[in-house]
């Protein structure tokens, strides 16, 4: 009778083994309801953090369309000096030029005797 159960012993092992099993059930059902909540905890953090990404992406574009439009008036302003510039130094050497040919001229005539 040394390999053998009474009754008794497996009844008891039969109850035990059942209020174990419950014990397994409960323990599951109550991670699974954590696991649930941090799934959901989870994803509202990240629609909020996309939506704040979001939000912070479109600043950023307004912002560097901003830029993009003051670097053009930048710009825009920029050539307009370079040409006044230019203006003036081409105003300038005609001057110059009209003086030295008038000088020129002066001089040719009053070799000829014109004046």
């Amino acid at each position: 009778m040394e390999g053998n159960l009474t009754r008794a012993e497996h009844e008891e092992f039969a109850r035990r083994m059942t209020a174990e099993n419950k014990r397994l059930e409960d323990e599951n059902t109550r991670q699974n309801r954590r696991l649930e909540q941090l799934e959901n905890t989870v994803n509202q953090i990240v629609v909020q953090q996309l939506t704040t990404l979001t939000g912070t992406i479109q600043a950023l574009k307004t912002s560097v369309d901003n830029t993009i439009k003051e670097q053009a008036a930048i710009g825009e302003r920029v050539k307009k000096l370079e040409d006044k510039d230019g203006d003036m130094w081409r105003t300038a050497v005609k001057y110059v030029l009209s003086a030295v040919l008038g000088g020129v001229v002066v001089f040719i005539m009053s070799r000829i005797g014109i004046s």
